[in-house]
């Protein structure tokens, strides 16, 4: 290979590897803006403060659960509803895998159950236990232009359901 073939590949090599650390640092970048995102949305949340949801929902926000509401008003409804129903309503980011426009969230949410409670319309009424409450949830979303713009999401509202439910007396029966 001749001296000048060598320089070629050689810059080119370089040029190729220049290239791909700008990218993995536009992802780094963009990763640690989303990680931000994320923990300014969890802070609101834990402070129960439903205004400060328009620095991190866009206001076309689409919400794929049918139990909340749609864009950044229905979001704040929705927060409302739960900060009503549960005072002390907490929120806790146990683990998250987030990318250049996804984030996907595990975590868990503890309350206490002093209030009668209906988890949607066709539910059952569960009046208040005083039980210290905790259950968990999975949620992905994509960002666009530095907010949340759509969620999926589960949560373990089974689990929840059953922690809210009467427990049967413990007196023992006599045959």
């Amino acid at each position: 290979m001749s001296q000048l073939n060598r320089m070629l590949v050689t810059a080119a090599i370089a040029l190729l590897a220049a290239i791909g650390m700008m990218r993995d640092g536009n992802a780094a970048d963009a990763n640690r803006t989303n990680a931000a995102l994320l923990d300014r949305y969890f802070a609101a949340v834990n402070a129960h403060d439903v205004a400060a949801l328009k620095e991190v929902i866009a206001a076309s926000y689409i919400q794929h659960d049918g139990n909340q509401g749609q864009g950044l008003e229905g979001m704040q409804a929705a927060f409302r509803r739960y900060f009503e129903m549960f005072p002390d309503f907490h929120w806790t980011l146990e683990d998250s895998v987030i990318t250049d426009d996804k984030i996907v969230a595990r975590f868990r949410i503890t309350a206490t159950h002093d209030h009668t409670i209906q988890l949607g319309p066709d539910a059952p009424v569960l009046p208040a236990t005083g039980r210290k409450l905790a259950w968990e949830g999975i949620s992905i979303w994509r960002v666009g232009d530095g907010k949340f713009v759509e969620h999926w999401g589960v949560d373990d509202l089974l689990g929840l359901v059953q922690q809210m439910r009467a427990q049967p007396s413990t007196s023992a029966r006599q045959p």
